[in-house]
C-alpha cells in the first residue's frame, strides 16, 4: 500500500510539474494551427489525400484545431521525411503524409537519418501502385517499344519513384529510358509530357485514374509498366516490376522498393509525440474515414480510399524492419548498383 501512494505521489508529482503532460489533448489543440506537411507539390496524390484529411480530420481532433496544408520539396520527398524526423516539433502539431519511400529508404539507404519504424504511423488512406506512362504523340505502345528505342522520361529527385521506377526497367527488363530529373512535382512532369518535352512519366495509379482518367481511356497516355508486388487489377496486361529479377537479392531489393505502395498515402507524426495524442490523432483518423461527409466527398470525385489502421501499418512495417542483415546488405548492394545506372 505505502509502494502505491508513493507512486501515485510521484504520478501527480510530474505532472504537476509539467504543465505540457498536465494539459489535456483538447487543450492542447483548442485554437492552435496544425501543420500537414507533403514533401512535394500540391497537384499530386499526395497534395490530394493532404488537402482531404485536412478538410475533415479537424473535426475529429479533440479541440477541433486548424489544419493548414504545407509543402516541402526536395530530394524526391527525403526533404520531408528528414524534417520530420529530425526538426519537427514532437508535440503533434505537425503531422504529414509521409513519402512511401520511407521504409525502402530506411533499410537500404545507409545515409539517410530518419527510421519508418519510429514515425507515429496514425492511418493509411490508401495503398499506391506505380505505374508508367507514355504519350501518344510519343510513338512508344508497349514495354517492348521502350526496348527498341530512347524514351525521356520526367523526374522530379533521383531518388524518387519518377526516377526509380523507368530506371528498374533499364536495368531488370532491357528498356532504354533516359531520365530528366529536377521537375517540381509531377504537374509539371504531365506539363512537360503534353509540350514534348518529355515522353513518360511514372506516377501512381491513383494520381493517373482521378487527374487523369479521361486521356488513359482516350489513348491520349499509355500504360506500359508498373511498379508493385502484383498486376493491377485494372491492367492485367501490363507487367509489375517483381516479374523481372533474376536473383534472390534482386527479388529481395524489388519487394522492399514496392513496399512504399502498401504505405502509400499515410498520415503519420514525428517520433516521440506524447502518447496521449498520438492515440486522440489515430481515433480521429479512424473517425475520419467513416464520417459521412468524408465518404460523401470521396465518392463524388472518385478518390481511391483503401484504409489501414496506424497500428496495422507499424506492425507491417515492423515485420520488414526484422528482415536479416546478411539479406539487407545484398539488396543494398543492387540498390547501390541502381543508382550508379542513374546517375550515369
Amino acid at each position: 500500500m505505502r509502494t502505491f501512494i508513493t507512486v501515485l505521489s510521484l504520478f501527480f508529482a510530474i505532472f504537476s510539474t509539467n504543465p505540457a503532460l498536465a494539459a489535456s489533448v483538447e487543450d492542447f489543440y483548442k485554437g492552435r494551427d496544425v501543420k500537414l506537411i507533403i514533401g512535394g507539390g500540391l497537384g499530386g496524390t499526395y497534395g490530394l489525400y493532404a488537402q482531404l484529411a485536412a478538410k475533415h480530420i479537424k473535426k475529429h481532433i479533440p479541440g477541433n484545431p486548424t489544419v493548414i496544408v504545407q509543402t516541402m520539396a526536395g530530394g524526391g520527398g527525403l526533404k520531408a521525411l528528414n524534417y520530420m524526423y529530425n526538426a519537427a516539433p514532437r508535440d503533434g502539431s505537425v503531422l504529414a503524409i509521409l513519402h512511401s519511400e520511407v521504409l525502402f529508404e530506411t533499410l537500404l539507404n545507409e545515409k539517410v537519418r530518419f527510421n519508418a519504424q519510429e514515425y507515429n504511423w496514425l492511418g493509411r488512406f490508401v495503398d499506391v501502385v506505380y505505374v508508367g506512362i507514355v504519350s501518344k504523340q510519343s510513338g512508344i505502345r508497349s514495354l517492348e517499344d521502350a526496348k527498341g528505342r530512347e524514351v525521356v522520361s520526367g523526374a522530379t529527385g533521383l531518388r524518387s519513384v519518377t526516377a526509380i521506377g523507368p530506371a528498374l526497367y533499364n536495368r531488370f527488363a532491357g528498356t532504354k529510358f533516359k531520365i530528366i530529373g529536377g521537375y517540381k512535382g509531377t504537374r509539371r512532369i504531365f506539363q512537360a509530357m503534353e509540350q514534348g518535352e518529355v515522353d513518360a512519366v511514372c506516377s501512381s495509379w491513383v494520381n493517373l485514374r482521378v487527374v487523369h482518367g479521361s486521356k488513359i481511356d482516350s489513348g491520349e497516355y499509355v500504360p506500359i509498366f508498373a511498379v508493385g508486388m502484383e498486376r493491377l487489377p485494372a491492367l492485367p496486361n501490363i507487367p509489375t516490376i517483381t516479374e523481372f529479377g533474376r536473383t534472390k537479392a534482386d527479388n529481395l531489393f524489388l519487394e522492399l522498393y514496392s513496399t512504399d505502395g502498401m504505405i502509400g498515402r499515410s498520415l503519420g507524426a514525428p517520433p516521440g509525440v506524447p502518447q496521449d495524442r498520438v492515440i486522440a490523432l489515430r481515433a480521429a483518423y479512424d473517425k475520419t474515414i467513416k464520417d459521412p461527409e468524408f465518404l460523401a466527398e470521396v465518392k463524388a470525385r472518385k478518390i481511391m480510399i483503401n484504409p489501414m489502421s496506424g497500428q496495422e501499418l507499424a506492425a507491417n512495417i515492423d515485420k520488414y524492419m526484422k528482415t536479416p542483415p546478411e539479406e539487407i546488405a545484398a539488396a543494398r548492394k543492387v540498390h547501390k548498383d541502381l543508382l550508379a545506372d542513374i546517375k550515369k
